[in-house]
């Protein structure tokens, strides 16, 4: 049995109400898959040693094991029953929950509203997690979570990292017994820069009566449908919508995921998303997305 689908759960926590959010999520998500959940709160030696030690009564580990068991309580009485293991490790968060997802099925974050832009903010922790961890990272925003629609949504343009995300949003669409929609974005062209405000090429018709802009329709169209055939062979149970829009990556994706449950993206890509890099498509649909996000990473090879 492969060793990923027996591993648990791993939620990040410090106490905060977002990680609160994202240990709520992680509950669920271990009772639905019936792996443990592990909760694992990490301080960092600049927090150590900046604590008000000589307050009558205070104990930095005594504070630490506080927040692991409030955790684990929080736990249980969302999912009764639920296999809960709670460590705190005084150490710098990154390494520790770097070395938590190599061993982890998923690590799940929580991240900061920015209340005026209505977003999220990962912080240097989480970014650096959706880089380098060694499973998918989920983020929950600090947003009270709405009623289950019952669809998951993938960000598709064809590249290696998008194929490995769909299989994965195909392996929770039917863990879910939700519908996938499938979404993939091209580009408008600015016809207006090149000079005269004329009549642009693709929306007169060629010779066989096709215009340029429906050309690209299909065109997009057929790359949305190979980038998901593999995926969707292995899981023909799960419900597909696929969606070709034309506009912003980031502005697309959070417009078509509000009525769904989960986002899946690739950690980078290409097509629809190119020159988007972890930082720019992932890290701006993470900051505005109405719902979680999994960012997936192509294996390594």
């Amino acid at each position: 049995m492969d060793q990923k689908s027996t591993a648990p759960v791993v939620v990040a926590v410090n106490g905060s109400p977002e990680s609160g959010r994202a240990l709520d999520w992680a509950a669920e998500d271990a009772r639905r898959r019936g792996l443990r959940l592990r909760v694992v709160y990490a301080f960092d030696w600049p927090n150590y040693h900046s604590v008000p030690r000589g307050l009558p009564g205070f104990d930095v580990h005594e504070f630490a094991r506080r927040v692991v068991d409030e955790a684990r309580e929080r736990a249980l009485e969302q999912v009764p029953g639920l296999s809960v293991e709670a460590v705190h490790v005084t150490a710098d968060p990154e390494p520790v929950l770097l070395s938590e997802s190599q061993k982890a099925h998923t690590l799940v974050l929580g991240a900061h509203r920015m209340t005026a832009m209505d977003a999220v903010l990962p912080d240097s922790t989480a970014l650096e997690l959706l880089v380098s961890a060694s499973c998918p990272v989920v983020v929950v925003p600090d947003r009270e979570p709405g009623p289950a629609t019952g669809r998951v949504i993938v960000g598709a343009d064809g590249s290696a990292t998008a194929r490995t995300a769909a299989e994965w949003a195909f392996s929770e669409a039917e863990l879910r017994g939700a519908a996938l929609r499938a979404v993939t974005v091209r580009r408008e062209a600015p016809w207006w820069r090149f000079g005269a405000l004329e009549e642009p090429t693709w929306t007169r018709p060629d010779d066989d009566g096709e215009t340029e802009e429906s050309a690209a329709e299909g065109s997009a169209r057929q790359a949305l449908a190979e980038s998901v055939a593999d995926a969707r062979a292995r899981h023909p149970q799960v419900r597909v919508e696929e969606v070709v829009r034309v506009g912003h990556p980031v502005e697309v994706l959070c417009a078509e995921a509000r009525d769904c449950d989960l986002m899946v993206v690739g950690s980078h890509g290409r097509g629809g998303f190119a020159g988007m890099l972890l930082g720019s498509v992932s890290r701006n649909v993470i900051s505005h997305s109405p719902c979680p996000v999994v960012v997936v990473r192509a294996p390594r090879s």
